[in-house]
């Protein structure tokens, strides 16, 4: 790649989508926007391949019904052909035959000038290991590298509602409370990755040491503190997000849920004692408490 790259790493349910969109807002970096492309997680076997092709097909198949369904065609554009590109590349070849870079050869816009960096984001990246991850800085150089941190308790917990969403499944709180208890002392692979997917300070370690451009950020200031994180951002890429356009975009709802459930004291009592080193480790390593 000619261009400087961006790496969104998660966390899952942590804001990565918004910050995914708020970098795309910038007229210099040209975001994917096939959110989670899952190439490296399907690439080194910790996503199967068949599910990969599965959620490419239902993306394709999503936009084939818009395309036959709507009364205007405004929306095709270079960026949703990009989208559509990509999407039939994932589903019609195998992965270990997919050159990566070729991933963003699909947009005009990144053969501009005026674009400086070219970026994806994929949660289950945080799932990497060291060796992994070394084998993928050969395929995008010395790149910004993103991790955006969540309470973990409070992010598990949206995580069990997007499945719950995912799955359709009508379930009443009761029901809900004890497949989440069953999900916790089962210890199934569901809930290592819940684990996993907190384990902010081993996954920092770990892309440390093949990139030296790292950057936290904390899903607590994405709440309340815009500023800090438009700063924290400029400072980061070398780029200025200090714009009334940027303030703005928080003020927008993006991924967010449906399903109401609050967890009862029981759920809440078990997943403390199952985050709590993870959650006071989260805290020390942002250095402010995580609440949200």
């Amino acid at each position: 790649m000619d261009k400087e790259f961006i790496l969104g790493i998660g966390s899952q349910r942590a804001g990565s989508t918004f910050i995914s969109r708020l970098l795309d807002q910038h007229l210099e970096i040209a975001f994917h926007p096939l959110k989670e492309l899952h190439y490296f997680d399907t690439l080194f076997g910790i996503r199967a391949e068949r599910t990969l092709k599965d959620f490419s097909k239902e993306q394709l198949t999503r936009e084939i019904h818009r395309l036959c369904n709507s009364e205007t065609l405004d929306f095709i554009n270079s960026h949703w052909k990009w989208y559509l590109e990509s999407n039939f590349k994932l589903l019609t070849e195998p992965i270990s035959e997919i050159h990566y870079p070729s991933l963003f050869s699909g947009h005009k816009k990144i053969f501009s000038n005026n674009i400086r960096f070219v970026g994806e984001s994929t949660p289950e990246y945080m799932l990497l290991n060291s060796s992994q991850i070394s084998k993928m800085r050969e395929l995008i150089n010395n790149s910004y590298i993103l991790l955006i941190c969540r309470n973990p308790l409070q992010r598990t917990i949206s995580s069990f509602r997007l499945m719950m969403e995912y799955n359709r499944q009508v379930k009443t709180e009761d029901e809900l409370n004890q497949f989440f208890l069953n999900l916790i002392k089962s210890e199934n692979i569901w809930i290592k990755d819940q684990i996993r997917y907190s384990q902010y300070r081993k996954v920092k370690e770990s892309y440390e040491k093949s990139f030296d451009k790292f950057l936290l950020l904390a899903y607590d200031d994405i709440i309340s503190n815009p500023k800090y994180i438009l700063e924290k951002i400029s400072c980061f890429l070398d780029l200025d997000f200090m714009t009334p356009q940027m303030f703005d975009f928080f003020e927008q709802r993006i991924n967010s849920l449906s399903m109401k459930y609050t967890p009862s004291p029981q759920v809440l009592e078990q997943l403390n004692n199952l985050l709590r080193v993870l959650s006071n480790d989260a805290n020390e390593l942002l250095g402010q408490a995580l609440t949200h």
